[in-house]
């Protein structure tokens, strides 16, 4: 039936026998509550359709992943994190899926907070009740972190509200102005069925527009307000017949706008088909799609054409949608099983258990790549298997941590205890420097004092040099008081000094000359060691011309191996610098330091020989790495042979 053969009289509901006039918002005609129509004479019967295709959510990033790593933040970390949360809560675009993540991240944030904050409540009760015998009276007062951070938590919670609140009243206003507008539609029905306006054509084009401006919201109304704007819609144009050349030309117009509309949903389909689908592409297309509703109707079929091809369109998207979330389904699982192997290779770790330094510090190593590892992996989980696999792996992160920091507070208080035995020390040189007395016993006691103090261990880092020196320039200061009081000791430090000259002048000959004999040597350190002090300021270069002087007499020699040559010259720099009272930590610490830097470099070297197949070219490339590794474990060999001749002479 043609528009033009209608007669303007009352039309009846066409989707359920009713009339229009009868139709209310409460009790629509043809949606169900909550679903959004689309005018009737543009689907003929396929509103069902439409409203599937409305219902294409877009997916929102999260304000915060909510397997971020919490173990090292501290109170102010989570404050400035949770400033962050109320930056977004303030965001002008905020949305309900907004909202809904910074929820999820405050549940997270939240729990870690909370932990720390019984933790230190938990240590202040113990201390409290270690110094009182009990908890009476105990009273724990929050620092101004915790009560900053409480302050922004009450902050989002009103920002929250305020958000739902004003989404409610957005929901009522939205409700009412579709009302009003819909009862304004009704009398300009009404009038135009009772032929009694003759501007009411602009009346109507003026409402259309006001209607779409209104614009559309989720409300519980939303069905049954389009359902009854369709049907007074549908309603009017059949009763404006007398304005057939109009109505047609609006119709070609509305279904030319459509046809545009279709073609980019189609463009977007068409792209679909070759590429993945997206966020952004998803909006586009539910632009396009709430674009096409607002246009008015056209003629029916070529309208009925349009709709086959927007329903085929939107089909290529509903399988690039559910590919996706069945990509990122199987995604998720990959990552929880990437993730669960590793927390069972950082588990193993809790069970390690050791007294030195270096292990603890390889291991660490070792845990920290399984971390690195763990925070490369990206890409969401399966909500309640991931949020249980991410809080047993940075718990388990946490307690070995906890066992280190253990192992390295009953060091450190090992090393307390040796800080206390050496400046224990330190005070009794500097008690015998106040009595002024540089007798011969006073003298043996220094030196007895400083043989005691290279028997002790380490000490805190931070008073590592700073007390070796106290020591040393107190020990340094009695030598010193004691040579000023004996002046008539220098001439005998001269000739010392000369007769330590002669020894070195005598070797040197030996080595110019080429006479050396091994068999010498012996009697040549015994002579030297022999002579006693020489003036203060020629100790340090008559002790380093010795040692250089012996040191060439071993290299001229013969019939020794290099290795055996390096040792002995390691073994006479070693006896002379103890004989005269000096220290080789210096030397050692040097030695230790070339120990590890080669140890790291054979481990990386025998790493990267995993790699390498087992082809020619690869055989021939594993045969130089093990050449490398060869060459460093001999070197690494002899250096440890050096460090233990060291640290047995020291």
């Amino acid at each position: 039936m043609s528009e033009s053969s209608l007669e303007p009289k009352k039309m009846e509901d066409i989707n359920e026998g009713k009339k229009v006039s009868d139709t209310s918002v409460e009790q629509p005609s043809s949606a169900a509550e909550g679903e959004t129509p689309v005018p009737v004479e543009e689907t003929a019967g396929t509103s069902a359709d439409l409203e599937a295709i409305e219902e294409i959510e877009e997916e929102s990033e999260p304000i915060l992943e909510i397997d971020e790593d919490f173990s090292h933040y501290s109170k102010k970390d989570f404050v400035d994190l949770a400033d962050r949360l109320l930056e977004s809560m303030n965001a002008r675009t905020l949305t309900v899926a907004d909202v809904k993540n910074i929820d999820n991240a405050l549940k997270v944030v939240r729990s870690a907070f909370d932990e720390i904050h019984q933790q230190e409540k938990s240590e202040a009760l113990a201390g409290y009740i270690a110094e009182n015998g009990s908890d009476e009276g105990f009273e724990f007062r929050n620092d101004n972190f915790s009560i900053r951070f409480e302050g922004i938590m009450i902050q989002i919670r009103e920002k929250r509200q305020a958000f739902f609140h004003k989404l409610e009243r957005e929901k009522e206003d939205y409700f009412e102005v579709k009302t009003r507008l819909l009862q304004r539609l009704r009398d300009i029905v009404d009038t135009e069925e009772r032929g009694e306006s003759k501007n009411n054509w602009e009346a109507f084009k003026g409402l259309q527009t006001e209607w779409k401006n209104a614009g559309n919201i989720n409300s519980p109304h939303n069905g049954s307000l389009w359902s009854a704007y369709n049907a007074l819609v549908d309603r009017y144009f059949d009763i404006r017949s007398i304005q057939n050349e109009l109505k047609d030309l609006d119709r070609k117009k509305n279904i030319e706008a459509k046809e545009a509309v279709v073609v980019k949903i189609e463009e977007i389909a068409q792209v679909l088909e070759a590429t993945p689908i997206n966020n952004v592409t998803l909006k586009k297309a539910n632009e396009l799609l709430q674009e096409y509703k607002h246009i008015g109707p056209g003629p029916r079929e070529e309208q009925d054409v349009l709709w086959e091809r927007l329903k085929k369109a939107f089909d290529v998207i509903y399988d690039k949608k559910r590919e996706l979330q069945k990509e990122s389904s199987e995604l998720s699982e990959e990552v929880l099983k990437a993730k669960n192997q590793l927390l069972a290779n950082l588990q193993a770790y809790l069970e390690f258990n050791s007294d030195s330094i270096n292990e603890w510090n390889a291991k660490t190593r070792e845990v920290q790549a399984i971390q690195d590892q763990w925070n490369a992996i990206k890409g969401g989980m399966p909500r309640e298997k991931g949020k249980e696999v991410s809080k047993s792996f940075w718990s388990t992160l946490k307690q070995f941590f906890k066992h280190k920091s253990e192992f390295f507070a009953k060091l450190e208080a090992k090393r307390e205890a040796n800080y206390k035995a050496k400046s224990e020390l330190v005070q009794q040189v500097k008690e015998i420097l106040e009595k002024g007395d540089y007798s011969a016993p006073n003298t043996n006691r220094i030196i007895d004092l400083q043989k005691k103090w290279k028997t002790i261990g380490h000490v805190p880092e931070k008073y590592k040099d700073s007390l070796f020196e106290e020591f040393k320039a107190a020990c340094d200061t009695y030598f010193n008081n004691k040579r000023d009081e004996s002046k008539v000791q220098d001439s005998e430090y001269d000739k010392n000094l000369a007769a330590k000259t002669a020894i070195c002048e005598e070797i040197e000959k030996l080595v110019s000359e080429g006479e050396t004999n091994l068999g010498r040597l012996p009697e040549f350190k015994k002579a030297f060691n022999a002579i006693g002090f020489v003036p203060r300021k020629e100790m340090k270069p008559i002790q380093d011309r010795f040692i250089k002087a012996i040191n060439s007499y071993v290299k001229s020699a013969s019939g020794l191996e290099k290795s055996e040559k390096d040792k002995l010259m390691m073994q006479n720099e070693a006896e002379v610098v103890l004989k005269s009272g000096g220290n080789l930590n210096k030397t050692e610490s040097e030695l230790r330091r070339k120990i590890k830097t080669l140890e790291d470099e054979i481990t990386l070297t025998k790493n990267n020989l995993e790699f390498f197949g087992y082809s020619k070219n690869a055989d021939k490339l594993r045969a130089e790495y093990q050449k490398k590794i060869d060459k460093g474990e001999a070197e690494l060999k002899e250096l440890n042979a050096k460090l233990r001749l060291i640290v047995a002479a020291n």
